[in-house]
C-alpha cells in the first residue's frame, strides 16, 4: 500500500530539502510543492497568510484540494506522496476532508526547529521573509504546545542535514507515530 506523508513546518523548517531527500529513497514517489499550486494563480493571487481576506482562504483551500487530488491520483498509479505545504491545525483539517477514502495511510510531520535555525534558514533563501518566519514559527509552537498538530512534531534544530531529517520522518512514519488517517 502506498502512503502519504505531509511534511509541514513555519518558513525555513526544512520541508522542501526533507521531501527531496525523502523521494531520494523510493523508486515511485512524487513530491507535491504546495507553494508551487499557490502560485498557480496568475490573476487575484493572494498570500496565504492574509488574515480576514475571503480570497486568501478560499486560495488556501484551493490549493489543498489540488495537492489532494494529485495525490490521489498517484496513488492510484502505485507513486507514494510526499505533501511539502505550511500546514497548522486548520489546513490540516482541510486535508482530513479533501484526502477522505484515499486508498493510502496518511502521516503528518511537523517540522519545528528553533526560531533561530528557522531566521538562519531563510537568510539562504532568495526571497528572505524574516517577519514571516517569526510569526508562523510563533503560530505553530503555540499549536504544538497545545497538542492541536496531527501526527508528529520533530524538533529538527540539531540536524545537521535533510537527510537526517528524513531519516526521521521515515522512522516515525514506520513506527505508526506519525498516522494522520487510514485508509
Amino acid at each position: 500500500m502506498q502512503q502519504v506523508i505531509i511534511v509541514t513546518g513555519p518558513a525555513g523548517a526544512g520541508k522542501s530539502s526533507v521531501a527531496a531527500a525523502l523521494c531520494e529513497r523510493f523508486d515511485r514517489m512524487v513530491h507535491i510543492e504546495v507553494d508551487t499550486l499557490r502560485h498557480m494563480v496568475r490573476a487575484g493571487y493572494r498570500h496565504p497568510w492574509i488574515e480576514g481576506d475571503a480570497q486568501a482562504t478560499e486560495q488556501r483551500l484551493l490549493a489543498t484540494r489540488n495537492a489532494a487530488a494529485i495525490a490521489r491520483e498517484c496513488v492510484a498509479l502505485r507513486y507514494a506522496v510526499v505533501i511539502d505545504d505550511v500546514a497548522q491545525s486548520s489546513v490540516a483539517a482541510q486535508y482530513r476532508e479533501a484526502l477522505a477514502g484515499i486508498d493510502a495511510h496518511v502521516h503528518f510531520v511537523t517540522l519545528l526547529p528553533s526560531l533561530e535555525v528557522s531566521l538562519a534558514r531563510d537568510t539562504d533563501r532568495s526571497a528572505s521573509i524574516p517577519d514571516r518566519v517569526r510569526a508562523l514559527h510563533a503560530e505553530f509552537s503555540a499549536e504544538a504546545a497545545a497538542g492541536e498538530l496531527p501526527g508528529i512534531v520533530l524538533d529538527t534544530s540539531n540536524d545537521p542535514d535533510a537527510a537526517l531529517t528524513a531519516d526521521r520522518v521515515q522512522d516515525a512514519v514506520g513506527q505508526g507515530v506519525a498516522l494522520f488517517m487510514e485508509p
